[in-house]
């Protein structure tokens, strides 16, 4: 075969690799292929949300809690402006668990608006209906399941009153929470905001990915924090700080084909023989091969963007779903804590000072005591509180473009 033609059969590889990347890396913001209104389409979770709105028009009866509790859920939860999550949130938690499934959670939810009736889901018979326990700052319902409420005191901190801070009452909620699930006595704990979708799937891979940790920390001695049910894909780029890492890797491949050539060179004797036309042949390859063809895939790879080629690289995939995390983990969304770890979360989120939201102040808090964080991959959960906020209607700074991609049967697409 020519030179030309060789160089020819490279580009038109390269260009089609290109062009599938442009297909595939629509909703990875570290590709130059990202296209914002495309990746932040709601198709899964809308999906999931329609599916919600028809399980809470005809929920089953609940079967009576296991004696010993496989999890306990908290879900935090003030009234918004415009537009609640709560309903979605507790219906696709609870839509596709059997009966059996749904005895082994205990599911707590804490209406933290004051007064309580404040709460567009005050009172309302899905909730009654859906959840275990009901935390209040006030007075329980005159009429309805009142069985399923309990009021708790706001001031939680003794000797100390409640400030209106934001991040200080976030902080006391979860808390409460944790203290709740603690008491329970429940296997794990988890702390799940009020604005997530879940996939049908959630409770299955949760249990084979928790089996999994649980394996790894008795074989390796390392405890673990938290498991990670959501995680902000924006925070997953080619991160800078990185940069030696990325510059490990490349010489790394660099070595792996140079050494791949020499060998090939030494069993076929390529180049040691023959005319110097064949050798200046040879060697007219050897500086296409790693001065372009090599550098032009390195640059592909960094182009199509970290998200998406994770999907497709076959080394990332394996058959329980985790990975560690120890960095970029964000947000609050979707955390597992083993019960053996809630005295001293608990003892984190509870008192002052308050300078920073709970899961800022988790990370130094496993960070200091060499504590593991793991991560569902991909996410269970998805964010899609973005459309309002406390400042008021935004686009998403916390969001999981994978998720998206989920289909009936799967927990990954490709396209």
């Amino acid at each position: 075969m020519s030179l030309s033609r060789l160089n020819a059969g490279f580009l038109t590889v390269w260009v089609l690799l290109l062009m599938l990347c442009s297909f595939n890396s629509y909703d990875d913001p570290s590709s130059i292929f990202y296209d914002k209104e495309r990746g932040y389409q709601l198709r899964f979770s809308r999906e999931r949300a329609t599916e919600a709105d028809v399980f809470l028009r005809n929920i089953p009866p609940k079967l009576p809690p296991d004696e010993k509790q496989f999890l306990c859920v908290g879900v935090p939860s003030i009234n918004r402006t415009t537009q609640s999550f709560l309903s979605h949130t507790i219906a696709t938690l609870t839509d596709n668990l059997t009966p059996q499934e749904r005895a082994s959670i205990h599911l707590v939810v804490l209406l933290a608006d004051r007064p309580s009736d404040r709460h567009s889901a005050y009172g309302q018979q899905w909730l009654e209906s859906l959840a275990d326990e009901v935390l209040l700052y006030g007075k329980p319902p005159t009429s309805g399941n009142s069985s399923i409420y309990r009021t708790v005191p706001f001031d939680l901190v003794p000797d100390r009153t409640r400030g209106d801070g934001r991040v200080e009452n976030m902080r006391l909620d979860h808390s409460l929470l944790v203290e709740t699930c603690r008491d329970h006595d429940a296997d794990y704990f988890v702390l799940v905001e009020d604005d997530i979708i879940a996939s049908r799937d959630w409770f299955a891979r949760l249990k084979r990915g928790l089996a999994y940790v649980e394996a790894k920390t008795v074989k390796t001695k390392q405890e673990w924090i938290y498991l990670r049910l959501f995680y902000s894909e924006l925070l997953m780029g080619w991160n800078s700080e990185e940069w030696l890492t990325y510059a490990v890797h490349v010489f790394l491949t660099y070595a792996v084909a140079l050494i791949v050539f020499l060998v090939a060179r030494k069993r076929f004797r390529l180049g040691a023989a023959g005319s110097s036309k064949y050798v200046q042949r040879c060697r007219y390859v050897t500086a296409l091969a790693f001065g372009f063809w090599l550098p032009a895939l390195i640059a592909l790879y960094f182009l199509a963007g970290r998200v998406a080629v994770s999907r497709i690289n076959p080394l990332a995939w394996n058959s329980h779903g985790v990975r560690e995390m120890p960095n970029y983990g964000c947000c609050a969304q979707g955390l597992v804590f083993p019960r053996r770890q809630l005295d001293g979360v608990f003892q984190l989120m509870r008192f002052p000072p308050y300078d920073f939201p709970g899961d800022m102040i988790l990370e130094g808090y496993a960070g200091d005591r060499g504590l593991k964080k793991w991560a569902l991959d991909p996410s269970v959960f998805q964010h899609v509180g973005f459309t309002e906020s406390s400042e008021g209607p935004r686009r998403a700074e916390v969001w999981n473009f994978s998720f998206e991609r989920i289909r009936p049967g799967s927990s990954w697409i490709w396209g």
